[in-house]
């Protein structure tokens, strides 16, 4: 399984490289010590920083799952606005580069989510409190989290990844009409 995984990686090097430059960057931000920061390893950490995992400080925990994911998914829906659109919707394959963007979108997709050890540690951070304010806040992030986590462990974000670059003209081809209707309300 590691093999399958660590090919995946490869095959959306750009994704992976920059997950691992946001873990890194979180790490140097929260002050948490670095392990081994080599982007690409024959590990279940490839295309992760290892680092040493929080269990004290829900805020990092959470930070370290978070801001990767949100940072990832932003590029690949950045990259994937104008080529999915022109690949998938319109059916226009003239273009070279929007081949490349939808690798690139697709690339970053596919490494949005946690490592299934950040994802534990945010766990223990946060549901091994008393504080129930914190649970109920911290909910649906954990519910994200771990579900990616556990689809990632397997490679199957890779697969969710390309479905997502099919998919988001279709999605933001429904979203965005309807939010023009509430831009012309309020």
């Amino acid at each position: 399984m590691t093999l399958i995984y660590v090919i995946t990686r490869i095959i959306t090097f750009p994704g992976a490289f920059f997950r691992k430059l946001w873990e890194l960057l979180v790490c140097r931000v929260c002050k948490i010590a670095v392990y081994d920061e080599r982007a690409f390893k024959y590990s279940e950490f490839c295309g992760h920083t290892e680092h040493e995992l929080l269990a004290e400080n829900p805020w990092k925990s959470f930070f370290i799952c978070w801001f990767p994911f949100t940072m990832n998914l932003i590029l690949s829906t950045y990259f994937l606005s104008g080529s999915a659109y022109q690949l998938v919707y319109i059916g226009d394959t003239g273009n070279v580069l929007s081949y490349l963007f939808l690798w690139l979108g697709i690339s970053f997709a596919a490494n949005c989510a946690p490592s299934f050890e950040d994802m534990l540690a945010f766990k223990d951070s946060v549901y091994g409190r008393k504080n129930v304010f914190l649970k109920i806040i911290f909910a649906p992030f954990f519910a994200l989290f771990c579900v990616m986590s556990c689809l990632e462990k397997y490679s199957l974000t890779f697969l969710l990844a390309v479905a997502y670059g099919v998919c988001f003209p279709y999605i933001f081809g429904w979203v965005l009409p309807v939010l023009s209707v509430f831009q012309t309300i309020f």
